[in-house]
């Protein structure tokens, strides 16, 4: 996967570049209701969603991506003609890159809990924005990835002494 979440893939004859950045995906969880982990793993499973909600996912991908709005919703309305399997594939590659990130390159804590159908709580991610002065507009464009990759630097930057934050396992542990 890509450090900014972009993926390249073919729509009916044509490659596109699909990227949910933050932002993206704030507007896909209000879109479908479900958080975007917990929409990858019900397209993967097989379990309840809607075709609007892979229609959701790749029309967002290709603003991201860098496809003009029009255009993006006009290929959108044409995704009712193409084969389903193909395109919740092409839905769930899309979200993977969008959650995964850099592979060679793992940054920032585990993801606590997630809200009710996976919902994620946008309102910390711009908290700490605020917090490291970055603006919102600059987060909204940032993978998640990115935002990890960035709040890390900003603590290195405050304190390049300090140790690791304790694993979860560790923190749990001070308090047996």
């Amino acid at each position: 996967m890509s450090r900014d979440g972009h993926v390249d893939l073919d729509l009916d004859g044509t490659t596109h570049r699909f990227r949910l950045g933050i932002g993206d995906l704030e507007a896909l969880q209000e879109a479908t209701g479900l958080g975007p982990a917990a929409l990858l793993q019900r397209l993967h499973a097989g379990l309840s969603y809607r075709f609007r909600d892979v229609r959701d996912v790749l029309r967002l991908g290709l603003i991201g991506g860098g496809v003009p709005v029009p255009r993006a919703h006009a290929i959108a309305r044409r995704l009712d003609g193409l084969p389903c399997i193909a395109l919740i594939a092409k839905a769930a590659l899309v979200l993977a890159a969008a959650l995964e990130g850099a592979e060679d390159e793992p940054v920032g804590r585990p993801a606590a809990a997630a809200g009710p159908e996976g919902r994620i709580a946008f309102a910390a991610f711009y908290g700490a924005a605020a917090a490291m002065g970055l603006p919102a507009a600059d987060l909204r464009a940032m993978s998640l990835w990115q935002l990890a990759a960035y709040i890390d630097g900003f603590n290195r930057a405050r304190d390049p002494d300090a140790a690791d934050a304790p694993t979860p396992q560790e923190e749990d542990a001070l308090w047996a």
